[in-house]
Protein backbone atom coordinates (compact mmCIF):
# COMPACT_ATOMS: atom_id res chain seq x y z
CA UNK A 1 0.00 0.00 0.00
CA UNK A 2 1.47 3.61 -0.66
CA UNK A 3 2.28 5.02 2.33
CA UNK A 4 5.60 7.00 3.36
CA UNK A 5 7.98 4.48 5.38
CA UNK A 6 7.60 4.68 8.98
CA UNK A 7 11.67 4.47 9.32
CA UNK A 8 12.12 7.82 7.74
CA UNK A 9 9.48 9.73 10.08
CA UNK A 10 11.43 11.67 11.60
CA UNK A 11 8.69 14.55 12.78
CA UNK A 12 6.08 14.32 15.66
CA UNK A 13 3.04 14.86 13.82
CA UNK A 14 1.52 12.76 11.13
CA UNK A 15 -1.81 12.88 8.70
CA UNK A 16 -3.54 9.73 8.93
CA UNK A 17 -6.21 7.98 6.55
CA UNK A 18 -7.83 5.01 6.57
CA UNK A 19 -10.53 4.14 3.90
CA UNK A 20 -13.53 1.48 3.53
CA UNK A 21 -12.20 -1.55 1.33
CA UNK A 22 -13.74 -0.87 -2.63
CA UNK A 23 -14.37 2.55 -0.89
CA UNK A 24 -17.26 0.87 0.95
CA UNK A 25 -19.15 2.58 3.70
CA UNK A 26 -17.43 1.96 6.77
CA UNK A 27 -19.67 4.43 8.92
CA UNK A 28 -23.69 3.47 8.00
CA UNK A 29 -24.99 5.24 11.21
CA UNK A 30 -24.12 8.37 12.91
CA UNK A 31 -23.40 5.42 16.19
CA UNK A 32 -21.08 3.93 14.62
CA UNK A 33 -18.56 7.16 13.44
CA UNK A 34 -19.35 7.81 17.71
CA UNK A 35 -18.42 4.51 18.41
CA UNK A 36 -15.28 4.49 16.20
CA UNK A 37 -14.41 8.07 18.11
CA UNK A 38 -14.75 6.64 21.16
CA UNK A 39 -11.97 4.24 20.62
CA UNK A 40 -9.83 6.58 18.93
CA UNK A 41 -9.69 8.32 22.08
CA UNK A 42 -10.14 5.89 24.43
CA UNK A 43 -6.87 3.99 23.70
CA UNK A 44 -4.83 6.84 22.70
CA UNK A 45 -2.90 7.39 26.31
CA UNK A 46 -1.85 3.85 25.88
CA UNK A 47 -0.12 4.52 22.82
CA UNK A 48 1.01 7.97 23.62
CA UNK A 49 -1.11 9.25 21.24
CA UNK A 50 -2.29 13.53 20.72
CA UNK A 51 -4.98 13.51 18.61
CA UNK A 52 -5.09 17.23 16.70
CA UNK A 53 -7.74 16.99 14.68
CA UNK A 54 -9.71 14.43 12.76
CA UNK A 55 -12.45 14.20 10.33
CA UNK A 56 -14.98 11.24 10.11
CA UNK A 57 -16.54 10.64 6.91
CA UNK A 58 -18.86 7.86 5.62
CA UNK A 59 -15.89 5.69 3.80
CA UNK A 60 -12.75 6.93 5.32
CA UNK A 61 -11.48 8.84 7.94
CA UNK A 62 -8.69 11.37 8.49
CA UNK A 63 -6.86 12.08 11.90
CA UNK A 64 -4.02 14.56 12.96
CA UNK A 65 -1.48 12.43 15.38
CA UNK A 66 1.29 13.55 17.26
CA UNK A 67 3.32 11.18 18.96
CA UNK A 68 7.24 11.43 20.10
CA UNK A 69 7.07 7.43 19.94
CA UNK A 70 6.39 6.70 16.19
CA UNK A 71 6.16 2.71 16.61
CA UNK A 72 2.90 3.44 18.89
CA UNK A 73 0.84 4.55 15.72
CA UNK A 74 1.00 1.79 13.87
CA UNK A 75 0.02 -0.38 17.22
CA UNK A 76 -2.47 2.49 17.68
CA UNK A 77 -4.00 2.03 14.08
CA UNK A 78 -4.22 -1.51 13.97
CA UNK A 79 -6.04 -1.07 17.49
CA UNK A 80 -8.71 1.31 16.31
CA UNK A 81 -9.26 -0.21 13.16
CA UNK A 82 -9.60 -4.20 14.60
CA UNK A 83 -11.60 -2.80 17.37
CA UNK A 84 -13.68 -1.10 15.05
CA UNK A 85 -13.81 -4.04 12.27
CA UNK A 86 -15.37 -6.53 14.50
CA UNK A 87 -18.24 -3.76 15.85
CA UNK A 88 -19.09 -3.47 12.57
CA UNK A 89 -19.36 -7.22 11.03
CA UNK A 90 -21.41 -8.33 14.31
CA UNK A 91 -23.51 -5.42 13.91
CA UNK A 92 -24.33 -5.49 10.05
CA UNK A 93 -23.80 -9.57 10.82
CA UNK A 94 -21.03 -9.35 7.90
CA UNK A 95 -17.59 -11.06 7.50
CA UNK A 96 -14.22 -10.02 5.50
CA UNK A 97 -12.31 -6.80 5.77
CA UNK A 98 -13.65 -3.57 6.45
CA UNK A 99 -10.95 -1.24 6.07
CA UNK A 100 -8.96 -0.99 2.72
CA UNK A 101 -5.49 -2.78 3.60
CA UNK A 102 -3.92 -0.30 6.03
CA UNK A 103 -3.71 3.22 7.24
CA UNK A 104 -1.88 5.81 4.70
CA UNK A 105 0.33 8.37 7.31
CA UNK A 106 2.83 11.54 5.72
CA UNK A 107 5.20 13.18 8.22
CA UNK A 108 3.96 16.59 8.77
CA UNK A 109 7.85 18.23 8.47
CA UNK A 110 6.88 22.45 8.81
CA UNK A 111 4.62 24.83 10.58
CA UNK A 112 2.92 25.58 7.06
CA UNK A 113 2.42 22.07 6.14
CA UNK A 114 0.69 21.63 9.33
CA UNK A 115 -1.65 23.97 9.81
CA UNK A 116 -2.74 23.68 5.93
CA UNK A 117 -3.26 19.97 7.13
CA UNK A 118 -5.10 20.54 9.81
CA UNK A 119 -7.39 23.17 7.33
CA UNK A 120 -7.44 20.29 4.89
CA UNK A 121 -9.07 17.44 7.38
CA UNK A 122 -11.58 20.03 8.68
CA UNK A 123 -12.60 21.19 4.95
CA UNK A 124 -13.32 17.55 4.12
CA UNK A 125 -16.92 17.98 4.07
CA UNK A 126 -17.05 21.29 2.69
CA UNK A 127 -15.35 19.51 -0.38
CA UNK A 128 -17.70 16.87 -0.49
CA UNK A 129 -20.23 18.61 -0.78
CA UNK A 130 -21.67 17.64 2.75
CA UNK A 131 -22.09 20.98 4.46
CA UNK A 132 -21.04 24.58 3.18
CA UNK A 133 -18.84 25.67 6.62
CA UNK A 134 -16.23 23.31 8.41
CA UNK A 135 -17.68 23.80 11.86
CA UNK A 136 -21.36 22.85 10.22
CA UNK A 137 -19.91 19.01 10.46
CA UNK A 138 -21.11 17.18 13.61
CA UNK A 139 -18.01 14.36 12.90
CA UNK A 140 -15.29 16.29 13.81
CA UNK A 141 -13.34 18.43 16.46
CA UNK A 142 -13.39 21.44 14.67
CA UNK A 143 -15.00 23.48 17.17
CA UNK A 144 -13.34 21.73 20.16
CA UNK A 145 -9.50 22.51 17.79
CA UNK A 146 -10.76 25.86 16.95
CA UNK A 147 -10.56 27.14 20.52
CA UNK A 148 -7.61 24.90 21.31
CA UNK A 149 -5.81 25.96 18.79
CA UNK A 150 -4.98 29.60 19.53
CA UNK A 151 -3.39 27.76 23.01
CA UNK A 152 -1.69 25.51 22.15
CA UNK A 153 -0.39 25.75 18.16
CA UNK A 154 -0.83 29.46 17.91
CA UNK A 155 2.86 29.60 16.58
CA UNK A 156 1.17 28.37 13.12
CA UNK A 157 -1.91 30.18 13.34
CA UNK A 158 -0.84 32.84 10.69
CA UNK A 159 -2.10 34.50 7.54
CA UNK A 160 0.63 33.29 5.25
CA UNK A 161 -0.08 29.38 5.57
CA UNK A 162 -3.42 30.26 3.57
CA UNK A 163 -1.24 31.07 0.98
CA UNK A 164 -0.16 27.06 -0.05
CA UNK A 165 -3.11 24.73 -0.99
CA UNK A 166 -2.61 21.08 1.12
CA UNK A 167 -1.70 18.27 -1.03
CA UNK A 168 -2.39 14.72 0.48
CA UNK A 169 -1.21 11.29 -1.05
CA UNK A 170 -4.92 11.14 -1.65
CA UNK A 171 -6.87 7.83 -0.76
CA UNK A 172 -7.77 7.17 -4.28
CA UNK A 173 -3.92 7.44 -5.77
CA UNK A 174 -2.39 4.47 -6.56
CA UNK A 175 1.57 2.97 -5.64
CA UNK A 176 3.65 4.42 -8.32
CA UNK A 177 2.07 7.44 -8.43
CA UNK A 178 3.40 8.11 -4.62
CA UNK A 179 6.69 7.29 -5.55
CA UNK A 180 8.00 10.45 -6.09
CA UNK A 181 6.82 11.38 -2.67
CA UNK A 182 8.47 8.51 -1.45
CA UNK A 183 11.94 9.64 -2.84
CA UNK A 184 11.68 13.48 -1.47
CA UNK A 185 11.06 12.36 2.19
CA UNK A 186 13.89 9.26 1.78
CA UNK A 187 16.57 11.94 0.50
CA UNK A 188 15.31 14.39 3.37
CA UNK A 189 16.03 11.95 5.75
CA UNK A 190 19.01 10.91 4.52
CA UNK A 191 20.55 14.09 3.92
CA UNK A 192 21.53 12.95 0.32
CA UNK A 193 20.60 13.92 -3.01
CA UNK A 194 20.01 12.01 -6.22
CA UNK A 195 23.10 12.99 -8.02
CA UNK A 196 25.17 11.41 -5.26
CA UNK A 197 23.04 8.33 -4.71
CA UNK A 198 23.48 7.89 -8.76
CA UNK A 199 27.27 7.56 -8.19
CA UNK A 200 27.23 4.78 -5.25
CA UNK A 201 26.34 1.59 -6.39
CA UNK A 202 25.62 0.61 -2.37
CA UNK A 203 23.32 3.09 -1.98
CA UNK A 204 21.68 3.24 -5.40
CA UNK A 205 21.04 -0.59 -4.46
CA UNK A 206 19.70 0.43 -0.72
CA UNK A 207 17.11 3.09 -2.51
CA UNK A 208 16.13 0.51 -5.27
CA UNK A 209 15.19 -2.32 -2.83
CA UNK A 210 13.64 0.42 -0.01
CA UNK A 211 11.45 1.48 -2.96
CA UNK A 212 10.74 -1.76 -4.04
CA UNK A 213 10.30 -3.72 -0.84
CA UNK A 214 8.99 -1.36 1.76
CA UNK A 215 6.81 0.34 -0.89
CA UNK A 216 5.76 -1.91 -3.57
CA UNK A 217 6.98 0.63 -6.37
CA UNK A 218 8.14 -0.98 -9.64
CA UNK A 219 11.05 -1.27 -11.35
CA UNK A 220 10.19 0.93 -14.11
CA UNK A 221 8.41 3.64 -12.13
CA UNK A 222 11.63 3.57 -9.52
CA UNK A 223 14.18 3.37 -13.02
CA UNK A 224 11.84 6.68 -14.39
CA UNK A 225 12.03 8.10 -11.32
CA UNK A 226 15.86 7.64 -10.25
CA UNK A 227 16.67 8.71 -14.28
CA UNK A 228 18.81 5.25 -14.98
CA UNK A 229 18.00 2.90 -17.14
CA UNK A 230 15.58 0.03 -16.00
CA UNK A 231 18.60 -3.16 -16.46
CA UNK A 232 20.64 -1.25 -14.23
CA UNK A 233 17.85 -0.80 -11.55
CA UNK A 234 16.85 -4.91 -12.14
CA UNK A 235 20.42 -6.34 -12.07
CA UNK A 236 20.74 -3.82 -8.74
CA UNK A 237 18.23 -5.20 -7.11
CA UNK A 238 18.58 -8.51 -7.91
CA UNK A 239 21.57 -8.21 -6.88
Amino acid sequence: MPRLPRNYMKTSFFHVITQGIDKRFIFEKPEDIKYYIKIMYKIKEEHNINIIAYCIMNNHTHMLIETQLIEQLSKYMQRINTKYGKYYNKKYNRVGYVFRDRYKAEGIYSEKHLYNCIKYIYNNPVKAGICNKAEEYPYSNYKIMKTKFKERYSWIANSECNNEEYVFIDVDEKNEMTCSKIIEAYLKENMIDLKSIRLSKDKLKELIVFLKDENKISLRKIAEEIEISRETVRKLYNQ
